[in-house]
């Protein structure tokens, strides 16, 4: 007997059933839960703090307005390819899965806190130093509770790092 080779789609659903089965487990979804809420973008209002801790103010001002320019373009992308996309989220799209928590909007595709999480990432590292690349184990983190409290497919999340990371990059590049 032939097996069928695995598709896309047939992962991403795979992979978001298994996480969310995770899920159940109490100190996984606490995991998941905790991460997730740390890519809420409450996080991200500290960063000029943070520079202006270790830099000087004219570098902290540009920060700022880089942080502001970075985040106003990929928000403006974000949902532009959201609302284009119309991608439903794992619970309207598979059959009785049900997610741990309820997302803000219908759509899934690209994940905005895990895009939130690698443009703030990306902008600290171009900013203040390569160090701060840790903080992409700390982005896919948020990326992957996504998926494991069943709001995202493992795609949404790898969109959502690719658009942070681009637009972070790119704002950077100009303002640096």
């Amino acid at each position: 007997m032939r097996s069928l080779p695995m598709t896309l789609k047939h992962f991403d659903v795979s992979l978001v059933l298994h996480m969310a089965q995770r899920a159940a487990r109490p100190a996984s979804r606490k995991r998941y839960l905790w991460l997730s809420k740390s890519g809420d973008g409450w996080l991200y209002l500290l960063s000029p703090l943070i520079v202006a801790l270790s830099s000087t103010t004219a570098a902290a001002i540009q920060y700022f307005f880089m942080c502001g320019t970075a985040f106003a373009v990929e928000r403006s992308l974000y949902w532009t390819i959201k609302n284009t996309t119309k991608r439903l989220r794992p619970p309207q799209a598979i059959p009785g899965m049900r997610s741990v928590i309820v997302a803000h909007d219908r759509f899934s595709l690209p994940s905005g806190h895990t895009s939130g999480a690698f443009l703030f990432v990306t902008l600290l590292s171009q900013t203040l130093s390569p160090l701060w690349l840790l903080g992409y184990f700390w982005a896919a983190g948020v990326g992957t509770s996504r998926v494991g409290l069943g709001v995202h497919f493992p795609t949404d999340v790898c969109a959502g790092a690719a658009l942070g990371t681009s637009v972070g990059l790119l704002i950077s590049g100009a303002f640096l």
